[in-house]
């Protein structure tokens, strides 16, 4: 499925060449990667869970800075809910389980956010307060993220994981098992949150 190859997409400035790389290149990766990750979560939760790979569709001049695949349990859709994200940015791939700062009742999640702090500094995790950022911080400043995600009305909260494009594990091949583990490892948090 991903290769070290999929950065190319990036190097094309323009919207309509970008656009068309990553329909060509990358969302056949998310579809294939997205039906297993369905599955494996329909039948480890006996759930219903949604998928939503990007379209860019409201894009009329920039090309996208990333692109991904989303999964979550509201069949109305992702941003405003507890979800999972699978994706790139130039420089690395990203999973990353998120609560958005326009989330649907934002302060009922607050306690669960808070119940997780030691599980989270103690994981090999990242956190950040903007999805829209590829830089991501070290698990022990998870109790800052969280305190500004709290105080801050236009930030996110975001847990997650990378892996460079440039990283061994890359230039060697044959990743898509640890991009799979991560996202369920991610999920459990979108199911405990959906609870």
């Amino acid at each position: 499925m991903f290769t070290k190859k999929d950065f190319e997409v990036f190097q094309d400035n323009t919207l309509k060449g970008r656009l068309s790389l990553i329909k060509e290149k990358i969302d056949p990766s998310f579809e294939e990667i997205g039906e297993k990750l369905m599955e494996a979560l329909e039948d480890e939760y006996q759930a219903k869970f949604y998928m939503k790979i990007a379209k860019h569709q409201r894009r009329t001049t920039n090309p996208p800075p990333d692109t991904w695949l989303a999964i979550s349990q509201d069949k109305r859709g992702y941003k405003k809910n507890p979800h999972v994200e699978l994706g790139l940015w130039p420089d690395r791939y990203f999973v990353t389980f998120s609560l958005l700062a326009d989330a649907y009742d934002r302060k009922e999640y607050y306690p669960k956010f808070e119940a997780i702090t030691d599980r989270i500094i103690k994981s090999d995790l990242k956190v950040s307060n903007d999805h829209t950022s590829p830089t991501m911080f070290e698990s022990e400043k998870y109790p800052d993220v969280l305190k500004r995600y709290m105080s801050v009305k236009s930030s996110d909260l975001v847990i997650g994981f990378d892996l460079m494009s440039d990283s061994e594990i890359v230039k060697n091949g044959n990743y898509d098992q640890i991009l799979f583990d991560r996202f369920m490892e991610l999920s459990e948090l979108m199911v405990e949150f959906n609870q």
